[in-house]
C-alpha cells in the first residue's frame, strides 16, 4: 500500500524517478542525482519514501553489505491511490 508523501519528497522522487526510472540504482548513484552535501537529506529522502511505499530496498546481489533501490512507478502509484478512494466511497 502506498501513502502521499509531502511535497520535498515528491520533488526528490521526480528527479530519481527521471534518471533511474524503474532500474536498480545505489545510494551513491543517487547521491549525484539529488546533489546533496548533507548525506542525511538522501537518508531521510529515502526513509519517508520506504515508508510510503514509493522506494523499495534489496541487498545487492554483488555485494550483501550494500544496498539496492529500486522507484515504484508512479502509474502504479496512481491505481494503488485510486483503489483506496473506490474503497472508501463504497
Amino acid at each position: 500500500m502506498v501513502n502521499a508523501i509531502p511535497k520535498w519528497v515528491w520533488n526528490r522522487y521526480a528527479l530519481l524517478w527521471k534518471k533511474f526510472k524503474d532500474k536498480q540504482f545505489t545510494y551513491q548513484e543517487a547521491e549525484k542525482v539529488l546533489k546533496y552535501d548533507d548525506k542525511s537529506a538522501i537518508s531521510v529522502t529515502f526513509m519517508e519514501l520506504r515508508k510510503s511505499g514509493w522506494l523499495n530496498v534489496e541487498l545487492s546481489q554483488e555485494d550483501a553489505r550494500k544496498r539496492v533501490y529500486t522507484l515504484s512507478n508512479p502509474t502504479k502509484i496512481i491505481e494503488e491511490v485510486e483503489n483506496v478512494i473506490k474503497k472508501g466511497n463504497s
